[in-house]
């Protein structure tokens, strides 16, 4: 026999052995992904006596991927002609989006294992092949003869390589050469390597204009910087191999989420940030914009010594000269000391204008801290003062008696907030304004207010922005991944007092990754509904609640609310196994994974 032959036969009879449970196939010259393919195989129940491949009907065939890998496919299937062999793409999933065969004989055989469009070759549901154990190693692979765990396979070599997104690093599917085993040869895994590479080539230049200027200007950077170097857009990231290794995946995602609120308006930032792993960080970064719009934000992160990251600058936990010398503790301590640059620039904002007496306004989301800020800031200037503040339905109610109370002459430092300034309609707001000012000297009285950020102001709104002096903006808490570690824990003492109830590092990520459309309210509300399930100890992914388990690529309605939360359901009861989970549901698992990635699960 020949050489390949031989090996084929060793490699026959380790997994005849492997089978029976009677030896170590490593022994016997197995490759170690091969072997590991394997063990997954069995533990997930593949047969290797049959092929049970699911099929799909929803197939995304006019995708970018097919569209930028249909030319290279073309070249390759000219380039393997002269054997007995196709060519096929797979989506994410591993089913199968096109095929080409050098013959319609070949083609004949492949149908007749089911590799063939719709149909799935994921490793839960094959085994080894040389498209589901590329998904699962997450490298290229060369599968030949014996190698594959399930019979039907014996006669086939297969050579699969992964093609990635170059902007987000995720596989959108696998490029696989196929043919007899007999006609295999090391040439074929290097010929699909490559072709997968020019694939990915042309998802670059597929791009828009937008993510391709980002894509630009984070080449150059990672070019001419040996730091770690972070582009972040509207719905990618990139992240050099030293950024990945420098900070861990928690510290990224709140690093992420700074950068998405920096980015909102052309800028150039030098930052100092504490991360919540207590890493400190300087981020030097300029946005990207094509035209009007903002493509991204690309800059280079350095971690920062102790003596370093002590420096403090406008975006570290530091207040203004004045307020550091005050030795007075404040008579309301603040919710946490925030580790988010946006949120010490605005404390520093709202510190300076209220030391100085000027009327201040702060602008932000609902729930997003607006009052606890200037709440916080008033309290350090007068521990023993009293910040009031004026509702809506308040101001409406009775406009002249709100405006009097700002007038008045209190026993104390009082702060009067007016709250919500964009819920109060412009006729109520006409008249405060009215009384307010006919009733003032030449100087307005101290007081501040919260709105959310203005996309147009009426007369009203307009005369009421003039007596302001200065204003600053809050970030949303999704945009706070470096605090949320320190609210958790500052609101789980406050919802279980003198009890051990904290947060696993699982769990603590999945609340990292959520949007938080309430803000604040909503994480008090998710954790509240966490120590019901988990009264003491750690909490776990499975305690927090199921709207907190998914990060949903738009806006979802009740219907999709009640969907998502029943599929998180299914996966927990069913352990996080998908095939069971998808049988509880009465759904195909195709469909079930399409959900999963709809709603952004964190099964």
């Amino acid at each position: 026999m020949s050489d390949s032959a031989d090996r084929r036969h060793l490699l026959a009879m380790a997994r005849a052995d492997f089978l029976e449970g009677v030896s170590d196939p490593l022994r016997s010259g197995v490759p170690d992904h091969v072997i590991a393919s394997w063990r997954r195989s069995i533990s997930r129940g593949v047969r290797p006596s049959a092929i049970e491949s699911p099929y799909s009907t929803e197939l995304d065939l006019g995708s970018r991927l097919v569209r930028c890998a249909e030319p290279v496919i073309d070249q390759l299937a000219e380039q393997v002609a002269d054997i007995p062999m196709c060519v096929a793409l797979t989506d994410s999933k591993a089913r199968l989006l096109t095929r080409k065969d050098s013959s319609h004989a070949f083609g004949r055989v492949t149908d007749r294992v089911y590799f063939a469009q719709g149909f799935g070759y994921a490793e839960d549901s094959v085994g080894t092949n040389g498209v589901g154990t590329v998904l699962e190693y997450g490298q290229s692979v060369h599968i030949v003869g014996p190698e594959h765990f399930v019979d039907t396979l014996q006669s086939f070599a297969c050579a699969g390589a992964p093609v990635r997104d170059p902007f987000t690093g995720r596989i959108e599917g696998v490029l696989d050469i196929s043919c007899f085993a007999d006609h295999s040869t090391p040439i074929l895994h290097s010929l699909v390597k490559t072709a997968a590479a020019r694939i990915e080539q042309n998802l670059v230049s597929d791009r828009n204009q937008a993510q391709q200027a980002l894509f630009d200007m984070y080449s150059r950077v990672d070019a001419r910087s040996r730091d770690a170097v972070l582009a972040v857009g509207p719905t990618l990231v990139m992240a050099n191999t030293r950024m990945q290794s420098m900070v861990d995946a928690l510290d990224r995602d709140s690093l992420e989420g700074h950068v998405r609120f920096l980015m909102r308006r052309p800028a150039t930032v030098d930052d100092r940030i504490v991360l919540p792993s207590g890493v400190r960080v300087r981020f030097r970064a300029s946005t990207v914009a094509v035209g009007d719009e903002v493509a991204g934000m690309v800059g280079v992160v350095t971690v920062l010594s102790e003596v370093d990251g002590a420096i403090p600058t406008t975006h570290v936990r530091s207040r203004p000269a004045a307020l550091r010398a005050d030795s007075a503790e404040p008579a309301r301590p603040r919710l946490v000391e925030s580790s988010s640059p946006a949120w010490c620039t605005a404390a520093s904002a709202v510190a300076d204008a209220l030391g100085r007496g000027h009327p201040v306004l702060v602008l932000g989301e609902a729930g997003s801290g607006r009052y606890t800020l200037l709440r916080e800031q008033f309290g350090r200037w007068h521990p023993a003062g009293e910040c009031v503040g004026i509702l809506p339905d308040e101001l409406v109610a009775a406009p002249r008696d709100a405006a009097s109370r700002i007038l008045g002459t209190p026993t104390g430092p009082v702060l009067h907030v007016v709250r919500d300034l964009d819920r109060v309609p412009g006729d109520a707001l006409a008249e405060f304004l009215d009384h307010l000012l006919a009733s003032s000297d030449d100087d307005i009285p101290l007081f501040g207010a919260t709105s959310a950020e203005p996309t147009g102001f009426d007369e009203a709104r307009q005369t009421l922005l003039s007596l302001f002096r200065a204003s600053a903006t809050v970030p949303p808490l999704r945009h706070r991944g470096a605090d949320l570690v320190a609210l958790a824990t500052v609101l789980l003492a406050e919802l279980a007092p003198h009890r051990d109830v904290r947060l696993t590092r699982e769990a603590l990520r999945v609340l990292v990754a959520y949007h938080w459309p309430g803000n604040i309210a909503c994480l008090r509300s998710a954790l509240a509904d966490a120590v019901r399930v988990r009264p003491v100890g750690a909490i776990e992914v499975a305690d927090l609640p199921t709207r907190c388990q998914s990060a949903p690529r738009s806006s979802m309605r009740p219907v999709d609310e009640a969907e998502r939360d029943a599929i998180v359901t299914a996966l927990r009861d069913a352990g996080g196994n998908r095939k069971a989970a998808a049988a509880a549901l009465g759904l195909a698992r195709s469909t079930l994974y399409r959900k999963i990635r709809q709603y952004g699960l964190t099964d």
